[in-house]
């Protein structure tokens, strides 16, 4: 493990990388397209449309194509939309509904509509806070961009920065990680950086690491 960096380094050290122009080529155009996919795949829901499973399960696999997902978090979701549609679409109108409640308390509603297994075998809340966080996208991916726990934690890891709560569920973790990305953005406006500058930019510095550290 390397030796842990202040903050104001983890944002530094990317700067290069920022301004080449790489950070949008390699990490945010195509999770903004895939915030757009689960855009529409909200409206669909919202409305209640006949092919709203068939938009959803498109998003994913666009967004399981760039690993922000992958088969094993989705396999899941996929049979449960399709063996109880009406209990699934209350799910996820629940999650993208059109208020102002906080993504939090969307993600736990969203989590106690989920069947137990065998019908929805995905136990471990990492994982499923990763599928989750997919679908946070739709509302807004600047504010919310995905999750990858070993991403996170390796970031926290790296900083020094203490890491979640044991036994916290996914919308404490996704929540904990939202405040770790808005210290990034915070120190790097105070070391006169113009990025990151949201969310969705600080996540793409965690999640771009290999390619800024240089080996450090």
């Amino acid at each position: 493990m390397a030796e842990i960096m202040t903050l104001d380094e983890y944002v530094r050290l990317p700067q290069r990388y920022i301004v080449s122009g790489g950070l949008d080529k390699d990490e945010i155009r195509f999770k903004l397209d895939i915030g757009e996919n689960f855009a529409k795949a909200r409206e669909a829901v919202r409305k209640g449309a006949n092919d709203w499973i068939e938009i959803v399960t498109w998003a994913y696999d666009m967004s399981r194509a760039r690993s922000i997902v992958t088969f094993k978090d989705t396999h899941p979701l996929r049979m449960w939309m399709n063996s109880e549609p009406a209990e699934a679409l209350e799910a996820m109108q629940a999650l993208w509904a059109e208020d102002d409640t906080p993504i939090p308390e969307r993600i736990r509603v969203f989590n106690a509509r989920i069947p137990d297994p065998p019908t929805f075998p995905i136990k471990g809340v990492g994982t499923r806070l990763r599928l989750f966080s997919a679908l946070a996208m739709a509302l807004d991916p600047k504010k919310y961009p995905p999750y990858r726990a070993t991403l996170f934690e390796a970031a926290y890891e790296r900083t020094g920065y203490p890491m979640p709560p044991k036994g916290a569920d996914e919308a404490a973790l996704y929540e904990y990680a939202l405040g770790f990305l808005d210290k990034l953005v915070k120190r790097a406006a105070a070391r006169g950086f113009v990025r990151p500058c949201n969310g969705l930019e600080a996540q793409s510095v965690v999640w771009s690491y290999p390619r800024w550290c240089g080996g450090i």
